[in-house]
């Protein structure tokens, strides 16, 4: 019999609900304590799910999140909300390391949040086999685009007409180029969903600042003028977190191409455990009631000669930013600019440096 405290059933969280469905789930008062946990969040944490009831549970279990639990709660009513953390439970007797993912969003109709956690290990077993098709499909999608390439550049060597076989061979080399580019971000897409490497305090300024030089030195002849505000240390694989950087910036340098200087600004501020981040330009801009497509993958707002490639590259900056644990939303105006607002967990205070 279980010794769970009654939940108030919801209509967002029916209580039978709860105890079947096959992801763990708690329901957490605004106090901390636990007042429901259903069979599959038991299993998971290997316990007895009725005993975690009527106190706080994260502390002993999940140590490694219970302060960020906390300091969520604290929030309540207005925003609790923790986006895909992950989570690893250390080996016990029991077997190996168990990494798990961990969300928290605020519990409608009560002063309470819900906790969801799933197993990552299996998805990462999952993740391992699509990532091996994934290299094989690139694999034999580059052998037949190597392939044309390279029985059109014997063919055009027999024309008559250099200066036409030329403008073939020009074009050919383009589209096996933009064919190859859609397979590696095909590959990179892949990558993105991916667990991240253990967490550790990552500088955003000097991150900005790498990218920003990559971008001069591809495009040297273009005036433009970067700026990046220091000291804006986050949580999260600093690898990750670049090629997030990397994606957004590339996207505000592409898009204001026709300014005569391009200007591109990266700066943020920390609230709470959060890094609030806002990357700025003054390109093309785009139309608010399409916004929903700007992440989706191949859903493009612009033509390519406005400068849009496969449509993969902002759909791969959010799922970079959810891995770590944030989000990435938008706002923009037609040919004034882009704002994006990128929300990450912030370094712990004793993590980052001092002045």
């Amino acid at each position: 019999m279980s010794n769970a405290v009654p939940l108030r059933t919801t209509p967002d969280v029916p209580v039978d609900l709860i105890d079947q469905l096959p992801i763990g789930v708690a329901v957490i008062g605004a106090d901390g304590r636990w007042q429901r946990a259903n069979p599959a969040l038991g299993a998971l944490l290997g316990v007895d799910a009725g005993m975690l009831a009527g106190r706080a549970a994260h502390h002993d279990l999940l140590p490694g999140l219970s302060a960020r639990i906390d300091a969520a709660l604290a929030r309540l009513p207005e925003d609790a909300d923790l986006h895909d953390v992950p989570v690893t439970l250390a080996a016990g007797d029991s077997g190996p390391q168990r990494h798990l993912r961990a969300t928290l969003r605020p519990l409608a109709g009560t002063a309470g949040a819900l906790l969801q956690l799933h197993d990552g290990s299996a998805q990462q077993a999952l993740e391992a086999q699509q990532e091996t098709l994934a290299f094989g499909i690139s694999h034999e999608l580059r052998a037949p685009v190597r392939a044309v390439e390279q029985f059109a550049r014997r063919l055009l060597a027999q024309e008559g007409d250099p200066d036409r076989g030329r403008e073939y061979l020009k074009r050919i080399q383009h589209a096996a180029g933009q064919a190859g580019g859609l397979i590696d971000a095909l590959l990179e897409t892949m990558r993105a969903s991916r667990p991240s490497r253990p967490p550790t305090p990552v500088d955003i300024g000097m991150l900005g600042e790498w990218v920003g030089v990559e971008l001069q030195e591809a495009d040297p002849g273009r005036p433009s003028d970067i700026r990046v505000t220091p000291d804006l240390w986050a949580w999260g694989d600093e690898h990750a977190l670049k090629q997030m950087l990397g994606k957004l910036l590339h996207n505000a340098w592409k898009f204001s191409a026709h300014r005569e200087v391009i200007r591109i600004e990266l700066d943020g501020t920390r609230v709470g455990d959060r890094l609030q981040l806002e990357v700025r330009d003054q390109g093309r801009g785009f139309d608010m009631r399409y916004a929903e497509r700007l992440f989706v993958p191949f859903r493009r707002l612009h033509g390519a000669d406005d400068g849009a490639g496969h449509g993969l590259g902002l759909a791969i900056a959010q799922q970079l930013a959810r891995a770590q644990g944030g989000h990435i939303r938008v706002h923009s105006t037609p040919d004034v600019g882009t704002t994006f607002f990128i929300d990450l967990p912030a370094a712990p205070d004793e993590d980052a440096p001092g002045p």
